[in-house]
């Protein structure tokens, strides 16, 4: 596969890759709609049942509903969409999508193998990447980090290796995601603090291994138990993205990290210009579960409508604006893979310009 563009540390990107790429994001601007998440939407589907008083527990049918609703629901409206597999695999599935949004499967599995009491988590497949790459796009993997395990992590780094080798081997993308983990009886006040340093070392040991590297920003604060307390400052936020900046050689995308949407619009702001776009899901739409208006499924997908896409078309805006095309992370870019693309774009004079009610 002959090499279209290539990154700082030598790793080629090939013309197939390239050109998937500028078929979603000509202009630059790749900002990925995350749906993924299996068991969150397992809790969330437990609260709008509670909500609209069906007395029975969330199951995996009830998340593959919901994220083909999503799907559609969407309407276009986001460059690129992470799902998993109950969703990408099921009937339809991307005629509900639409051909205009790339379709990044998520490969991992819901449930990692714990090791000494749960000090470390070890990410494995939920499916095949050769078994489902006729079925997507890209694909997605997470891998959930203690710095302080050394076993846990090299072992999650000789997985990830592996994958990345296998994705390659397929000529497709592969959006890489880290996240720190808390210790064994460590609070979530306490691991939110310890981000600044762990988001620093997961990047250099894991930003290389993918075509894109998706991680969070230390927070600015954290609720526990109804309480909130003030965690770190926009300059620690801004500093830690700087030295995940200068460390990754691979264009970055911001996750929300379980963070309400007030915190995230915050956090995209304050690093948005060394970010290449957002990689966001639960900040969006996680309250149309519970909103009054929320009734029964066609009225869930009226409210995710309601808030999200209003809420995604301002991450959008920022994005365009501000942050970085997808590949100002290249050292050489071919004249064919220029032409494929729009080098000049400029920012769009878009926004939000109407009351959305939130």
């Amino acid at each position: 596969m002959a090499k279209w563009a290539q990154f700082a540390d030598g790793q080629g990107v090939s013309e197939n890759v390239f050109r998937l790429l500028a078929k979603f994001a000509p202009g630059g601007t790749l900002d990925v709609f995350a749906s993924d998440q299996h068991g969150s939407y397992l809790k969330l589907i437990q609260t709008y049942l509670k909500h609209i008083g069906e007395d029975r527990k969330s199951t995996d049918q009830d998340v593959t509903d919901v994220c083909r609703l999503f799907a559609e629901a969407l309407a276009g409206n986001a460059s690129a969409a992470l799902f998993n597999s109950l969703a990408y695999l099921s009937p339809g599935f991307r005629d509900l999508l639409g051909q205009g949004t790339m379709l990044i499967g998520r490969l991992e599995d819901s449930f990692c193998d714990e090791v000494d009491g749960g000090a470390g988590q070890l990410a494995k497949l939920s499916v095949e990447p050769e078994e489902v790459a006729d079925k997507v796009d890209a694909f997605k993997t997470l891998v959930k980090l203690n710095v302080y395990h050394e076993d846990s992590w090299k072992r999650n780094r000789d997985w990830l290796a592996d994958v990345w080798d296998r994705c390659q081997a397929l000529d497709m993308p592969l959006f890489n995601e880290t996240i720190l983990i808390a210790r064994p009886g460590e609070s979530k006040a306490d691991l939110a603090r310890r981000l600044p340093e762990g988001v620093a070392k997961m990047a250099e040991d894991f930003g290389p291994l993918g075509t894109f590297y998706k991680t969070q920003v230390p927070v600015l604060w954290a609720e526990e138990e109804g309480a909130v307390q003030l965690i770190s400052t926009p300059d620690e936020v801004r500093s830690a993205a700087v030295t995940m900046y200068s460390t990754v050689d691979r264009p970055m995308l911001l996750l929300s990290a379980a963070v309400d949407f007030a915190q995230y619009a915050a956090q995209y702001a304050l690093v948005s210009d060394l970010f290449a776009g957002p990689m966001c899901g639960r900040a969006y739409f996680k309250e149309a579960f519970t909103m009054p208006e929320t009734r029964d499924l066609e009225t869930l997908a009226q409210s995710f409508a309601k808030i999200a896409l209003p809420r995604m078309a301002q991450i959008k805006s920022l994005a365009g604006n501000v942050s970085k095309p997808w590949w100002h992370k290249f050292t050489h870019i071919a004249d064919e893979a220029k032409a494929s693309v729009d080098m000049e774009a400029k920012p769009a004079p878009t926004g939000v310009k109407a009351d959305f009610g939130y």
